[in-house]
């Protein structure tokens, strides 16, 4: 969903239990810390970009910075487990 979903990730949670045959992926609104909140309330899946590459980084030639980036949500999404369709 693109722009972002007002409600977060509780938002997400209560359009997946009353429409269980859309699948919600958020686009804008996920961050490092909240991906994982997005896929554990019924999105099938999540993207972000600015979040992962921040700019600052890329700037700086900060290739570690974007890989810990990378390495701290894919953290938090693999607590989640895989997408299982209702």
């Amino acid at each position: 969903l693109f722009p972002g979903v007002a409600g977060g990730p509780m938002w997400v949670k209560a359009v997946s239990a009353a429409l269980p045959m859309l699948s919600i992926n958020p686009t804008s609104g996920v961050d490092l810390d909240n991906a994982g909140d997005y896929l554990r309330n019924g999105a099938a899946s999540v993207g972000l970009v600015a979040p992962l590459f921040d700019p600052v980084a890329i700037q700086n030639e900060d290739w570690d910075q974007i890989a810990k980036n990378a390495e701290k949500v894919m953290a938090n999404v693999r607590e989640v487990g895989p997408y299982v369709r209702k």
